[in-house]
């Protein structure tokens, strides 16, 4: 068949050519920095090598020993655990009601949308080193402290304290974090139909009554996004532990992230570290895949 002359297939050739002209660059993108460095990695989680000599062929001897005689690795993993449930419980829920609170303000909600949003816009090695300042025994919060009369609290090494180090990083971490979640359930929010909520109130449902049957069900979408994200996230957080403690005191601190960098550029155990970076990685798309499996199951439905 012709039309105008001109073959069928051939009018069909040039749309698609032209499509795979834009998208050539993202894919080519794509490859460069994202598919060909995880397919090195893979690659070399598989040998011993320092990162720029000559790689030695060992097998899966690079996750016997991180699955059998490193103990920091066990160590990281359970920081990360932690990391997790307090991201989980403190950040979420605490952005959950803030978003509450703020969608019910008719004036100035912009002004504090943006308000609490500036931490998370800020870099978090400028959030890190102002807050280790404000950790230094000599001139931060115990100073401040001691003058309003908490001395209990004048004595606490924040970031020395093996027991209380990863706590006090990952306030920092919350503090920046909690906000981006915020407007997330504040964009959910606003998707959920008003006629409702007068509809229960109508019927004499009280707010906790309206938040339980109208408004969780109506956000679960974005829920069950904000679930993954913290999981993937608290396995792949880096930035603040390294700024503020690099792992330490006594690797009290010490992440997955910061045990693979560690051991990349300080130990200079390439191979290892990128058996580690494939743990991870294994990790992220064993949760990505449970919650595409729960979505087509109708979590978000």
């Amino acid at each position: 068949m012709h039309a105008e002359g001109i073959p069928v297939n051939k009018k069909k050739i040039g749309p698609r050519l032209i499509a795979l002209a834009f998208v050539a660059p993202a894919v080519i993108l794509h490859l460069s920095i994202v598919a060909l460095p995880s397919l090195s990695t893979l690659y070399y989680s598989f040998f011993e090598w320092n990162g720029l000599g000559v790689a030695r062929f060992i097998g899966i001897d690079n996750y016997i020993e991180l699955f059998t005689s490193d103990r920091i690795v066990f160590k990281a993993v359970r920081n990360n655990l932690t990391y997790l449930i307090t991201f989980m419980i403190a950040a979420n829920v605490f952005a959950l009601f803030m978003s509450i609170l703020l969608i019910r303000i008719t004036r100035g909600q912009k002004f504090f949308r943006t308000f609490f949003f500036i931490p998370y816009v800020l870099s978090a090695v400028i959030i890190g080193r102002v807050w280790t300042a404000m950790y230094n025994p000599y001139f931060g919060m115990n100073i401040l402290f001691d003058r309003l009369g908490f001395s209990f609290l004048t004595t606490i090494d924040w970031l020395g304290n093996p027991s209380i180090a990863l706590f006090s990083v990952m306030l920092a971490d919350l503090w920046h974090y909690w906000a981006f979640v915020m407007v997330l359930f504040l964009a959910a929010l606003h998707q959920v139909d008003v006629e409702l909520y007068e509809a229960a109130a109508l019927d004499g449902c009280n707010k906790f009554q309206e938040f339980l049957h109208i408004t969780l069900p109506g956000i679960k979408p974005t829920v069950a996004f904000i679930v993954m994200l913290t999981i993937i996230w608290s396995f792949l957080t880096y930035d603040y532990v390294w700024v503020m403690t690099m792992g330490g005191p006594a690797q009290s601190t010490e992440l997955l992230s910061t045990w693979m960098y560690k051991n990349a550029f300080i130990s200079f155990r390439a191979g290892y570290a990128s058996a580690i970076c494939m743990i991870q990685s294994f990790i992220c798309i064993f949760v990505y895949l449970i919650f595409d499996f729960l979505k087509r199951r109708g979590l978000d439905a």
